[in-house]
């Protein structure tokens, strides 16, 4: 099938299409609201989809293969869900499997995205310069239960107001500074909520930098807890000045665990209660987390390679720790979003693990695919 183009639409779709071989872009709208695009495969192409000046989008179980460049090129848009897509590497210098983008004008910003379940499968053998995933200047924006790949870096989160968990953002490696998720930028940036992910084999794993000498960007209520940091040279840079905390983060296998720098008009945020495993000890069936008709929520240990010498329980509501909230149940109460981690400790090794329950109506694709190895942890009341 030809090339998708389409312009001032509302209330559009498009399903269960195969585009092979277009000249240009595979799918592209502009101009549009209420929009769904779903099973639609791109391949053979130099870019794949691409949306600009839209409201209320859904890209859903869509594909791109061999795709020179952006798999996904966003702009102006807001209400976007993007849910379970197979993007595949993106060869194309400066391409990226998904991309945010604001081309140097405010009036392109895009707000209002949650981007879950999907694979963004950028590789270090791609000839890229850049990564998998790049949301720049976006507002506002969740990020969930994804594989993230990478080259250059992984995931390049260059907005204010973000929750990014439950991810695995890996292979970050092409330059000293390439990392596994990343808050650059000239300018300053704020209210960061990153937690629950598996950050692996990066050159950084979690960098509060930009890819500039200027020190004075401020990086403000960055709020970075509950993950695992595994194989990289640094877990956690930071050479601007910041606000916020780090804390009860794991290094394992890390060359260094902190790189701290940058001065400015703040001093850095809260570090506390960072812990090492030499990768020895680990989670291996994840705690159960229950509903009980009693109106409470329970959580059991899980099983783990070895019997752990002690295990400190933290309920938290939205990601955040619930004050004194250390017993294995809980009593629950409306509107909260109820999570549990579990930090064990074996000898001088300690490690995390998240309480899962099965999935329901939402079921990550890349779960599916088993690029990601964790069930539903979020548990809304």
């Amino acid at each position: 099938m030809p090339a998708i183009l389409r312009k001032k639409v509302h209330g559009a779709s498009t399903r269960a299409e195969v585009i092979d071989g277009a000249e240009d872009i595979g799918v592209a709208y502009q101009v549009f609201s209420d929009t769904v695009v779903e099973d639609v495969i791109v391949k053979n192409s130099p870019r794949g989809f691409k949306f600009h000046n839209g409201n209320n989008l859904v890209v859903r179980r869509c594909e791109t293969e061999n795709v020179k460049g952006d798999g996904i090129y966003l702009t102006k848009t807001k209400n976007v869900l993007l849910e379970n897509n197979r993007m595949g590497a993106a060869p194309g210098e400066g391409a990226d499997c998904c991309q945010f983008a604001y081309q140097n004008s405010d009036d392109n910003i895009s707000s209002d995205v949650v981007i879950r379940g999907n694979l963004f499968l950028q590789s270090p053998t791609s000839t890229s310069n850049k990564g998998a995933l790049v949301c720049d200047k976006t507002r506002n924006y969740l990020v969930e239960y994804n594989f993230i790949g990478g080259k250059n870096f992984s995931f390049s989160s260059v907005g204010d107001d973000a929750v990014v968990r439950s991810n695995i953002m890996r292979d970050g490696r092409m330059n000293d500074y390439s990392f596994g998720y990343g808050i650059g930028d000239k300018a300053d940036r704020t209210g960061h909520h990153v937690y629950d992910n598996w950050i692996e084999n990066n050159n950084r794993g979690i960098s509060l930098s930009g890819f500039s000498d200027q020190e004075r960007a401020f990086r403000k209520d960055i709020d970075i807890h509950d993950n695992v940091i595994n194989g990289c040279d640094i877990a956690f840079f930071a050479n601007r000045p910041w606000s916020g905390s780090f804390r009860r983060n794991i290094f394992m296998r890390c060359g260094q665990d902190m790189v701290l720098s940058g001065k400015g008009k703040a001093t850095a945020g809260e570090i506390d209660g960072n812990y090492h495993n030499d990768g020895s000890f680990l989670n291996l069936v994840a705690p159960p987390l229950r509903f009980n008709p009693d109106g409470k929520a329970s959580v059991a240990s899980g099983e783990w390679t070895s019997e752990p010498d002690e295990i400190v329980i933290q309920w938290r509501d939205k990601g955040l720790d619930i004050p004194d909230a250390n017993r294995p149940s809980i009593a629950v109460e409306p509107g909260m979003e109820l999570s549990c981690v579990l930090l064990a400790r074996k000898g001088r090794n300690w490690m995390l693990a998240i309480a899962e329950t099965a999935y329901d109506e939402f079921m990550p694709r890349a779960w599916q695919e088993k690029m990601l190895p964790w069930q539903k942890r979020y548990l809304s009341i």
